[in-house]
């Protein structure tokens, strides 16, 4: 995963609010969100990334890998990230 150099992010009492410099957006993450960002600006893969999430909350993993997938995606669809091959 790597993370857009037009992107600017904050966290805010748990929270994060990431900034498109070049869209001029604004966009939102929740607490799991948040998580998963500090993780891809750790340079984890998404592989480990579900992995160290599976240990930190009580979800299955079916449905964590739902969930971490679809928050990629909508980030890679606003050009916050973009994935790369290993």
């Amino acid at each position: 995963l790597s993370i857009s150099d037009e992107v600017l992010s904050q966290e805010v009492n748990g929270e994060t609010v990431l900034l498109d410099l070049e869209g001029e957006s604004y966009f939102g993450l929740n607490e799991v969100g948040t998580r998963i960002w500090q993780l891809i600006q750790a340079e984890q893969s998404v592989g480990d990334a579900v992995d160290i999430l599976s240990g930190e909350y009580d979800v299955s993993r079916e449905q964590l890998e739902s969930d971490v997938g679809e928050l990629l995606c909508k980030l890679t669809e606003a050009g916050l990230i973009s994935l790369q091959d290993a």
